[in-house]
């Protein structure tokens, strides 16, 4: 009865474990009662033996299991809980914690059932539905078929050489990053990357300039960091590097989406692009280029990386695969100029790479057989069309209330709204089952602009258009 939820950050030991103590807690286990073995556990809910058992052994250390004769695995007479006072009953157990803006969002948002069709328009979240799953899974079986002792060990903290060789050569050739697979360091994601450049590059109390409105992970990243974040405006040529320059000339960083600003979906000109580089130069600050989704540029050329055009060694440019096959998988990378890699390699070396080897192993052969770049050409297709349909049904149904920006990169958009609030408007929706953001909560500061932020990678065109309809509801009743 135990449903394990890979695409959660929580590792599945821990959910074992948790769900298993849950159970004895709760009576569902009873006392005395015989656990399945780690081998039948393992075999059940797909996971390694060592998975369970990591789980058992956190029980056991907690009392809650004890090992018996014959290596059974039984629940505890005595639990650690039965010493406990009882806990006070009465109104003041009942009185709920005030949420912070952040926590009334996600409040709002709602929990997803699992295995349930995303809602429309929940940002971030790919068309898993065209992920080609039975390929995937044999490159997966294959690694774990033929693993080796060297495999195991995953004594290259970089991460696994041939997904660093494989991702050199796609973005050679993809989005004009030349570099060599020392430069390459595999990351659990975006998250991991920000925060590793950033310590190795920044003393805490220094100064990051941070796209405004931006990605709020990127903002996170920075407070983490000790650093204080810089918010740059960004307008319709990207982000304002001589505004950033008279907020804060000699900032130690920057991380930017120049290739498709989150939320705004605007991309960086290429003179701003120049003259960033030139900035980060004259600084000697870093620049971490955040490149989440430009491999799904579905109109117009696709636009040189920031990297791309790096001849200063400034540049960091750090991807994600969460986009581009499925968010739980949990692998990105981020390129250093060379300068960088003996540092960054050292402190890889103290902390080790978090990634699964065996699914990076997966993942090296799924680049070079090819499969990675068919389905990057299904996926950009198929974001054409729901792009299109989304503009389409917005225009239709929203009309001048709600304006589409730039859609043609990636699986999201942003629309500027006449009149109103939009966190007003995103409440509403969400009472209608329409998930959308708020663009006001994309501000460091006080917000320049109001508007939407959609995410239509995930919805077919029916429900695109359905969730439009129900979006101009929620407009007429704010």
């Amino acid at each position: 009865m135990l449903d394990l939820d890979r695409s959660d950050a929580t590792p599945l030991f821990d959910q074992i474990y948790t769900q298993i103590r849950t159970r004895i807690l709760a009576g569902q286990l009873v006392r005395g009662a015989a656990l399945p073995s780690s081998r039948r556990l393992a075999t059940e809910l797909g996971v390694s033996r060592t998975t369970v058992l990591q789980a058992f052994d956190a029980l056991e250390g907690e009392g809650y299991v004890v090992a018996s004769t014959r290596s059974a695995i039984r629940v505890a007479s005595d639990l650690p809980e039965q010493g406990l006072p009882e806990p006070k009953r009465g109104p003041a157990s009942a009185i709920a914690p005030r949420l912070s803006q952040l926590g009334r969002t996600q409040l709002a948002r709602g929990t997803p059932r699992l295995g349930a069709a995303p809602r429309a328009f929940r940002p971030g979240v790919p068309a898993l539905e065209l992920f080609p799953i039975a390929e995937w899974t044999k490159f997966v079986a294959r690694s774990h078929l033929h693993a080796h002792v060297a495999l195991l060990e995953a004594a290259d903290s970089a991460g696994h050489r041939g997904l660093r060789e494989a991702i050199a050569g796609h973005v050679a050739t993809a989005r004009g990053v030349q570099c060599t697979a020392e430069q390459v360091f595999i990351t659990t994601g975006m998250t991991q990357a920000f925060g590793e450049i950033l310590q190795l590059c920044v003393d805490p109390g220094e100064a990051v300039w941070v796209e405004d409105p931006g990605y709020l992970s990127a903002r996170r990243a920075v407070l983490a960091a000790g650093a204080k974040p810089i918010a740059v405006p960004v307008d319709r040529e990207g982000l304002d590097v001589a505004s950033g320059v008279k907020r804060a000339a000699h900032a130690r960083a920057v991380i930017v989406t120049p290739s498709h600003h989150y939320p705004l979906g605007v991309t960086t000109s290429l003179a701003r692009r120049a003259a960033l580089i030139a900035w980060a130069a004259r600084a000697r600050a870093i620049v971490i280029e955040d490149d989440y989704d430009s491999e799904f540029r579905h109109r117009g050329r696709p636009v040189m990386s920031l990297a791309g055009l790096d001849s200063a060694g400034c540049v960091v440019y750090a991807g994600t695969f969460s986009k581009t096959m499925y968010p739980g998988l949990r692998i990105g990378f981020a390129i250093v100029p060379p300068r960088l890699v003996d540092a960054y390699a050292a402190a890889r070396r103290a902390t080790g790479n978090p990634a699964s080897v065996l699914e990076q192993d997966a993942l090296a052969a799924f680049i070079a057989n090819g499969n990675f770049a068919r389905h990057l050409r299904r996926m950009r297709l198929a974001y054409r069309e729901r792009a299109e349909a989304f503009v389409e049904a917005l225009d239709a149904e929203c009309g001048s209330e709600l304006v589409a920006g730039p859609c043609d990169t990636g699986m999201q958009a942003c629309a500027a709204l006449a009149s109103g609030s939009d966190r007003d408007l995103r409440d509403a929706a969400a009472e209608r089952g329409v998930e959308v953001g708020a663009l006001s909560d994309y501000y460091l500061g006080r917000a320049r602009a109001r508007g939407l932020v959609f995410g239509f990678g995930c919805v077919r065109p029916p429900a695109i258009r359905a969730g439009c309809r129900e979006l101009a509801k929620a407009l007429a009743a704010t």
